[in-house]
């Protein structure tokens, strides 16, 4: 898999302890934290044998044995996300989810553990016509992944041309190559990872178009407040461990 070079976020927090055993147990089984999830390279996927892998995956595998609990891993709807934790379907979402004030209205979020950005993605062919954010209005048609913040970009930007919303950011990636959207906007990790050169997607291309960066964060509920403590430890310590320099490494350089 074509992997990408991402940055990871400067230390701010000293960590104290090391695996600790939360007191009140957040999923339905009081040794297993339930993860929301959708598939995408490079920070949830499937390898060539089936096994789920992912810069997500492995980092939360490694987190959840610090904490005392067993990983597993749902694959939700990303447009439900918030609807999935607060019923306590899932108790957690992990997966590259951009960090945002409607975020923060709807659920708790850790700190920020990954840089990203929205980019555009679309046929080689016809990239000369996206060269910054105002041209991207132009398209005949944009694909967004429903309720993600490629979907926020659009609405932001004010683009008035007809907008595809689909269920996931792969389903996106078809959309392009299919030529039923003319662009796509997506997560710069999932771009990155899966187009051009040795990839399945070789005939689109991906474009920095100038939207601002991004941080991602994982979501639980509001009262999980211990929780939220023990996270953002874990993440102050792998910034530091050599944990994130590894996995982006693996996944992302």
């Amino acid at each position: 898999m074509k992997k990408m070079i991402a940055g990871i976020l400067a230390v701010s927090l000293a960590v104290a302890g090391s695996a600790v055993a939360l007191g009140a147990c957040k999923g339905k089984d009081e040794n297993t934290l339930v993860i929301g999830y959708t598939e995408y390279a490079p920070m949830n996927y499937r390898d060539e044998a089936g096994k789920l892998v992912g810069f997500d995956t492995e980092f939360a595998e490694k987190a959840c044995a610090e904490l005392g609990y067993t990983p597993k891993f749902q694959l939700i709807e990303w447009d439900s996300r918030f609807t999935e934790i607060q019923t306590k379907q899932i108790d957690l979402i992990w997966n590259g989810m951009t960090i945002s004030e409607e975020l923060k209205e709807n659920i708790a979020v850790t700190d920020a553990y990954l840089e990203n950005k929205q980019v555009v993605v679309v046929k080689t062919e016809n990239a000369a016509k996206f060269t910054d954010a105002a041209s991207v209005g132009a398209a005949q048609s944009i694909a967004v992944e429903k309720g993600s913040a490629g979907a926020s970009t659009v609405t932001d930007n004010g683009y008035s041309c007809k907008v595809n919303e689909m269920l996931s950011q792969a389903a996106c990636l078809l959309e392009v190559k299919a030529g039923t959207s003319e662009i796509a906007i997506l997560d710069y990790t999932m771009a990155k990872a899966m187009t051009g050169a040795g990839t399945e997607y070789e005939d689109l291309t991906y474009l920095d178009v100038g939207y601002a960066k991004e941080e991602y964060g994982i979501g639980l509920r509001k009262e999980d407040t211990e929780l939220l403590e023990k996270l953002n430890e874990i993440i102050a310590k792998y910034k530091t461990d050599g944990t994130f320099d590894e996995l982006t490494k693996k996944y992302l350089a």
